[in-house]
């Protein structure tokens, strides 16, 4: 524990060193949290009004050889590059050891290759080895193949993608762009990225501690999610096996519903539940849509006639979502995490919405233990994005705790 603070001190201070050889232009540009800080904040304003933006990423690449004095000297050379033909209006920031981040605002794809192209030139023609990479994160960059190819019950057609290709995996709205330039002769210093990257945006400009910090987090919650579901499945097994007979004995019917939902990052996966309704029940949800007591995409009415009578218990007591923690085990869902909506509920979800895939989709959540407070479906999602902007150890402790409250009390129904 002690050596870890040792060495990410050591690292900051080698940062430091770093950063102080640029003279006075290191005030001119962020640091890696404040850049952060404007990432995120452009791509809310960029979601609300539908406009694209870019995020660029430059590294210098240092010789094998060189002297610490020249490589200091190619730093400064590269910084002064930077700020001397970017806008003034793009952020510049600090995002690790010789590594700069641009967020290019209001910059469609075809601007951002077009800084990139003349970055490239420049660096060459400075004799400057470095590495640029493009990032394009566009609003309006649905996939229509994914909504097409879906049939009448909600389910993917056989003849999709594999669910696991990289392509099928990634968010739409959040697109990586291929640099516009073919890569240069080996002769030439400066290198083009052509690497595909995860989705996600906001971890590119983490660095260091921060991102270690940041993965810890996540390696924590998976673990806690994993011995969770793993525990919650053994002390559960003979509810589930007990509510299992009860569904086959009263119609004979399947025991379990499955559905394919949108997760994280718009990925599709399919979501384990005992049966609570009458076979074939998704049929008659166009009848009784002009009942549905929830605005928005979501489908939610009181008083279901197609759930069955042990289907009220089960929902009561929230059996009927045990078998989710499979889906935990897989890694296709959380303990804790904003509930997922069945796909074309979510596809039709505003783009504000949509900033609640940026997490794995959970068995609970806030407004799971709250919903008398989301009196409209804004509501909802405003609870949803306000978990993801306060993620942590307790509140994800303090939301398990408040859950196990909800069956005990019957309010699982609600």
């Amino acid at each position: 524990m002690f050596s870890f603070f040792k060495k990410e001190r050591r690292e900051s201070l080698l940062r430091w060193k770093d950063e102080a050889s640029l003279g006075r232009r290191r005030v001119l540009l962020l640091s890696s949290r404040q850049f952060d800080r404007e990432l995120n904040r452009e791509r809310l304003r960029a979601t609300r009004r539908s406009i694209p933006f870019c995020l660029l990423t430059v590294e210098l690449l240092t010789k094998a050889g060189s002297t610490r004095r020249s490589t200091n000297k190619q730093n400064r050379q590269l910084v002064d590059l930077l700020l001397r033909n970017l806008r003034v209006t793009d952020e510049k920031g600090i995002l690790a050891t010789f590594r700069y981040g641009v967020l290019l605002v209001d910059t469609p794809e075809m601007g951002g290759r077009a800084v990139l192209d003349r970055l490239a030139r420049l660096t060459s023609a400075a004799g400057l080895e470095v590495r640029l990479n493009l990032q394009v994160h566009d609003p309006n960059g649905f996939g229509e193949d994914q909504e097409n190819n879906q049939d009448a019950s909600g389910d993917r057609r056989a003849d999709d993608r594999r669910r696991d290709d990289p392509a099928d995996s990634e968010e739409a709205w959040v697109r990586l762009a291929s640099t516009a330039a073919e890569s240069p002769a080996p002769t030439e210093p400066t290198t083009l990225s052509h690497n595909r990257v995860q989705s996600s945006i906001d971890d590119i400009t983490l660095a260091g501690s921060q991102q270690q910090s940041s993965q810890a987090g996540l390696w924590l919650k998976r673990g806690i999610d994993v011995i969770g579901a793993g525990i919650g499945l053994v002390l559960a097994g003979p509810a589930i096996l007990g509510a299992m007979a009860a569904i086959k004995l009263t119609d004979g019917g399947p025991v379990f519903f499955r559905q394919t939902r949108e997760g994280q990052n718009g990925r599709p996966f399919t979501i384990l539940k005992l049966r609570t309704m009458i076979v074939d029940a998704e049929k008659f949800q166009a009848e009784l849509r002009a009942e549905s007591h929830r605005d928005g995409p979501a489908f939610k009415i009181s008083r279901d006639p197609r759930v069955t009578k042990v289907g009220h218990f089960l929902r009561a007591t929230c059996l009927d979502e045990l078998p989710q923690l499979i889906n935990v085990l897989t890694g296709e869902m959380s303990l804790v995490g904003p509930r997922p909506l069945p796909w074309h509920e979510s596809r039709a979800c505003e783009r504000w919405h949509r900033r609640r895939l940026d997490v794995r989709p959970g068995l609970t959540c806030t407004w799971q233990v709250n919903k008398a407070k989301a009196v409209t479906f804004d509501d909802w999602m405003r609870m949803d994005l306000r978990y993801i902007d306060q993620l942590g150890l307790f509140q994800d402790l303090r939301l398990i705790a408040q859950t196990v409250v909800v069956p005990v009390t019957g309010r699982g129904g609600e």
